[in-house]
């Protein structure tokens, strides 16, 4: 386990105002309402755990060892809340959300990854079923007692 990271959740704000509160350099055109609503998760606080598992891996051996650890799949709202109060994360690595993959236009089942590019943040999809290289980080979400 890495650092914990607290975000606040369900303040009414759409995909696209979070979007535009990460201030990205590029986000990918299908992160929008349509395919990625935010919904209603209970206004509050929740713990977002950085996995380093220093090897490539699939998804479901970062989400076996998510479990393990007593830690919960995110869900996508998780990656736009996290990348809007947290812009920095994303710069020491790519951060995977192995939240339930939306079934992208092409057969892909994606997920959200933060990373950086060229100097300039980012917010995009990953293949769910592509194995991830050894720097990505995993988010995920530490359960409330």
């Amino acid at each position: 386990m890495t650092l914990v990271h607290v975000i606040t959740v369900d303040d009414g704000r759409t995909t696209e105002q979070l979007v535009a509160a990460g201030d990205y350099g590029y986000a990918h055109s299908c992160v929008t309402s349509e395919n990625f609503p935010v919904r209603h998760l209970g206004a509050g606080e929740r713990e977002i755990v950085l996995l380093e598992l220093h090897r490539d891996v699939s998804a479901p051996d970062a989400i076996a060892e998510a479990a393990r650890q007593q830690l919960e799949r995110p869900v996508h709202e998780d990656a736009l809340y996290f990348g809007a109060q947290y812009p920095d994360v994303q710069r020491a690595g790519p951060v995977v959300f192995l939240h339930e993959p939306w079934l992208g236009y092409f057969g892909r089942l994606d997920v959200i990854c933060l990373w950086t590019n060229a100097g300039r943040r980012e917010i995009g999809l990953v293949g769910f079923e592509d194995l991830q290289p050894r720097d990505t980080r995993f988010a995920f979400v530490r359960a409330q007692p």
